[in-house]
């Protein structure tokens, strides 16, 4: 009788086993499934603020382009011993290298000592430069963009120090949606169409001119002594805090599962035939 119960009791002890790892595996799928539905939700939900974000700035933008500068706006125009405050806003860039500021600011240029350069004192923020080009006039900004197309050689107006011309590079920023101008002093051998370049440059004013869609267009203009090609990096890595903590809970799960499995898989209740004596 005792053998009969020990096989009994064996029996039952393998049963409650396979129930626990049958629900443990139900409850690690219907917890899987759940995050996975939550990451797809809060993945929607923050990409439908970005994109609201994005769409707000570029109405911003678009409302800058086609205003003119805000009137009354106090201006930096004491900067370069007040040889900007002539400046004209959204005025053509026809006769700029004839201009007596333009010139200021190359002969500063030239003067600068080897290893010296512009120090950036602001970054680029597009909105801001069209509707109030006066309280930025003379800041020396960190550019950064795609070139789109350059004219060579453009003639100044008489040698400034070791310059007799600009190069005329037309920008549109990383995210190809906001264009200024940059007039560069170094000839920027070596980069092509399309190249990303950076440069720190000293806003002159607002440029207007009519694109070849027939559309009105407001841009920023500066005027720099370099540009520099930012290096293409190697595709980015897909690595990331989340994905450690996933990795991990990974493992985590993995080694639980394991544990529970070998807990299952030890040593067993002998089962004994039952001998015509024993009953």
């Amino acid at each position: 009788m005792e053998q009969i119960k020990a096989r009994y009791m064996a029996g039952n002890a393998f049963s409650t086993v396979g129930e626990m790892k049958r629900l443990f595996l139900f409850i690690l799928i219907t917890l899987g499934g759940i995050s996975a539905v939550l990451q797809y939700q809060w993945n929607k939900l923050k990409n439908q603020k970005e994109i609201e974000a994005d769409n707000e700035r570029w109405k911003k933008r678009m409302e800058a382009q086609s205003a003119g500068p805000q009137p009354g706006v106090p201006g930096g125009v004491v900067k370069w011993d007040n040889m900007l405050a002539e400046q004209k806003d959204d005025a053509p860039l026809d006769d700029v290298v004839s201009d007596k500021g333009f010139k200021y600011l190359v002969r500063h240029i030239a003067n600068l000592k080897a290893g010296e350069g512009l120090k950036p004192e602001e970054r680029m923020d597009y909105v801001e430069l069209l509707q109030n080009p006066s309280a930025h006039r003379g800041n020396v900004v960190s550019l950064s963009g795609l070139l789109n197309k350059a004219f060579w050689n453009i003639r100044l107006e008489s040698n400034q120090g070791p310059y007799d011309s600009v190069y005329r590079l037309y920008l549109v920023d990383l995210g190809g949606r906001e264009s200024f101008i940059v007039d560069v002093l170094e000839r920027p051998d070596g980069i092509d169409e399309r190249s990303p370049v950076e440069a720190d440059g000293i806003f002159i004013r607002t440029h207007k001119y009519e694109t070849i869609k027939g559309q009105t267009a407001r841009v920023p203009y500066f005027l720099a002594q370099r540009v520099t090609k930012i290096p293409r990096t190697a595709s980015r890595s897909i690595w990331s805090p989340a994905v450690t903590i996933g990795v991990v809970a990974a493992c985590v799960v993995l080694v639980a599962v394991v544990f529970l499995m070998g807990r299952a898989g030890g040593p067993k209740v002998k089962n004994t035939e039952v001998s015509s004596n024993a009953l």
